[in-house]
């Protein structure tokens, strides 16, 4: 009688085993699809300004302050071999490109979503007066993975 305890002890254990992992599992791929249904996009980011002067003289080479929200699943790490990468352009007041791929400015250190890095980046700003807009990218290698929307607006004295 003591085998078939043994085995009908055995198997109980097996069983609530398989039930624990399968509930395991179960609650892992919940909270992955709901964080990529909140996070849909693997490359994104919110670029918020932080220089308070936005009105340069012609020729001028400056720094824009800027703070780097991670806004997608992608982990902004500056130790891989192919890391993110802020670039910028600056277009006219008809929004064509009047200097392209500029910056390229490795983020540093390890960002992850909702995290942010403070930047400065380099602009030399453009030798003829009147409105400018700067859009900036992030790119992995030499591709752009993402683009923000939102342009920064300059003015050139």
């Amino acid at each position: 009688m003591s085998k078939i305890k043994k085995s009908i002890v055995s198997i109980f254990f097996l069983l609530m085993s398989i039930l624990f992992l399968a509930a395991n599992v179960h609650v892992s791929s919940n909270f992955y699809s709901r964080f990529t249904d909140e996070v849909p996009v693997e490359y994104k980011a919110d670029i918020i300004n932080k220089t308070n002067n936005l009105n340069f003289l012609r020729g001028q080479n400056t720094n824009l302050q800027l703070r780097l929200v991670n806004e997608g699943s992608h982990v902004w790490n500056s130790s891989e071999p192919q890391p993110v990468i802020l670039s910028y352009n600056i277009l006219d007041s008809n929004l064509k490109a009047v200097k392209s791929d500029l910056g390229n400015i490795v983020i540093p250190g390890e960002i992850y979503y909702k995290y942010f890095v403070d930047v400065d980046v380099p602009i030399t700003i453009p030798n003829v007066k009147g409105a400018y807009y700067i859009q900036f990218n992030l790119k992995k290698g030499y591709e752009i993975v993402y683009t923000v929307n939102e342009k920064l607006k300059i003015e050139v004295r």
